[in-house]
């Protein structure tokens, strides 16, 4: 994929998405998969907002169960499949364990009739699905098995323990990458760094939009039958830009990354704040979430103030202690602002994704969506599609998204062509790189290699990591990557399991310099961008600190 800003004019486009997270990618591709001329613009990266800081759990809706939503969690557990459907290459089962208790409403004896309400509503969960990504059913655990997998679990009353199982995307910045190129592939036109920041109108009727190029300043029309605002937190002030309303409050949301080695198991449990944290396996560290804000925040929030990381780091410390914890072992911060609203005088996460028809408020030509989770991102672009359908007073035909596989699905093939790929350049590669090319590029990773090979550009990155120095320059070049930051942290996995330390850095940046013309001046700016998202080091320690 290459960025073209003048790509978005050439053609009169029936839909024009602002808004390029997961939501608004599954939009563009879904639309231009039913026929449709589609734009898409995002004012940052692809991927780069809640896409990138969630959970990296995909879920079959057993929460829903608890809910009494029946129909809910039979929905979620049929997107779950979805996913093995069409990226089976990016997704893997993945084992929760939560505590049950005696005379509680997570008894054993509740718990095994939930679980087998659970398995009667996900009994085609499997259907389709390549055996190594089949699921089993969800099963109760003794208290001395449970003690063990889950150290430190709270022991008052323990009963044993309830193990389930979901997906956990391996890659989810990779797949939120694919589904851009998924939208690409189908005809949509995508540019990043590209800002709509005003209407173009027709009377009344909102038609198009005028975007900002923000690496360069430059400005220009989009014209559009109906524009899709899909810009999560940034929904609110660009609704009043294009003179409209409906956009929730916003929460702020947080997981933490830490330094501590992980189990191929996730744990969950209530902390003291009344809120269930879940510690996930993360790139051999933990990953725990979600901690929720109790008040509404602006959307303007940059990162979160430093006293509510603290106050979530105590609540993970009650919650598992056995991890110890400490603001030196934090090695990234996942913030985002989140959908929500009012439910018995709370602040809550909102519950269900919202399609707003702007048409019935007096504004043609404008339709907004508003995503919850990134489970059921596709659904939700799948439904906004059909209001712009609606809009467009067209029939397009059903969405085929959850039927055709995303770009470089093939399970088997990644790592046969790669070895087919390389003995025919009579070169060898590392064991280590070559399991971390087929199993973020798959079928891609003999693209990359060729890419490396005529850039002179095999080298690892450094010694003690995996990466080549011709990922970045085709990252640059042929994956639309214009800042270090979405290379570093999108476009490759160097950056998103914390620091990679700073030859990492300026090496990347200087593979990228050359495709995109940085001087020396660039580069320092670039390293120091993306510098600002890892916790800064301790003076007196060296250690990464909040």
């Amino acid at each position: 994929m290459t960025r073209d800003l003048d790509a978005l004019t050439r053609d009169p486009l029936d839909l024009l998405v602002v808004g390029g997270g997961v939501h608004g990618l599954f939009a563009a591709y879904d639309a231009a998969q039913r026929g449709l001329r589609v734009g898409l613009v995002e004012a940052a990266d692809f991927g780069g907002g809640l896409s990138f800081n969630h959970q990296r759990t995909l879920h079959g809706g057993l929460r829903e169960l608890e809910r009494g939503r029946l129909l809910k969690a039979r929905r979620q557990i049929h997107e779950r499949r979805t996913w093995a459907h069409i990226a089976p290459h990016l997704v893997r089962p993945l084992p929760f364990l939560v505590g049950t208790y005696r005379f509680t409403k997570r008894s054993p004896l509740v718990l095994r009739a939930g679980f087998r309400a659970y398995d009667l509503l996900g009994r085609g969960r499997n259907t389709g699905v390549s055996p190594e990504l089949h699921l089993p059913r969800a099963r109760l655990e003794s208290a001395a098995a449970t003690r063990r997998l889950f150290p430190g679990i709270d022991g008052q009353r323990l009963a044993g323990g309830a193990v389930w199982y979901d997906y956990q995307a391996k890659h989810p910045d990779r797949l939120t990458w694919t589904v851009a190129l998924a939208a690409r592939d189908a005809g949509a036109v995508l540019a990043n760094h590209a800002r709509a920041v005003a209407p173009l109108r027709e009377g009344a009727a909102v038609a198009g939009a005028r975007v900002r190029d923000e690496l360069t300043g430059r400005e220009l029309d989009v014209p559009a039958r109906v524009t899709l605002l899909a810009a999560g937190s940034a929904l609110g002030p660009l609704l009043e830009a294009f003179g409209a309303s409906g956009a929730p409050p916003l929460l702020r949301a947080m997981n933490l990354l830490v330094d501590r080695p992980a189990r191929d198991i996730a744990t969950a449990a209530r902390g003291p704040s009344g809120r269930t944290l879940t510690a996930v396996p993360w790139r051999g560290f933990v990953l725990v979430g979600t901690h929720q804000s109790t008040a509404f925040v602006g959307p303007d929030e940059p990162r979160p103030p430093i006293e509510a990381v603290e106050a979530f780091l105590s609540d993970i410390q009650a919650t598992f202690r056995a991890l110890d914890v400490q603001a030196t072992d934090v090695r990234l911060v996942h913030h985002g602002l989140v959908p929500a609203t009012t439910r018995r005088g709370r602040a809550e996460l909102l519950a269900d994704t919202r399609i707003i028809r702007h048409a019935r408020q007096g504004t043609r030509g404008l339709v907004s969506l508003v995503g919850v989770k990134y489970t059921n991102a596709r659904t939700a672009a799948e439904a906004a599609v059909n209001a712009v359908l609606a809009e467009l007073g067209r029939h397009a035909g059903r969405c085929r998204t959850a039927s055709v596989p995303l770009p470089y699905a093939g399970i088997a093939d990644g790592e046969g062509r790669l070895t087919e790929a390389l003995r025919e350049h009579r070169l060898d590669l590392d064991r280590d790189v070559r399991e971390h090319l087929t199993s973020w590029y798959s079928t891609e990773a003999v693209a990359v290699v060729t890419h490396a090979i005529e850039r002179q550009a095999l080298d690892r990155l450094t010694d003690d990591q995996p990466y080549l120095t011709g990922e970045f320059s085709y990252a640059a070049e042929h994956a639309s990557a214009r800042t270090l930051t979405d290379a570093v942290l999108r476009r490759t996995p160097l950056g998103s399991a914390g620091h990679p330390g700073r030859a990492a850095l300026e090496r990347a940046a200087a593979a990228m310099a050359g495709p995109l013309g940085w001087s020396a001046e660039d580069v320092a700016r670039e390293i120091a961008e993306i510098e600002r998202i890892y916790p800064p080091n301790d003076a007196l320690t060296g250690r990464r600190t909040l």
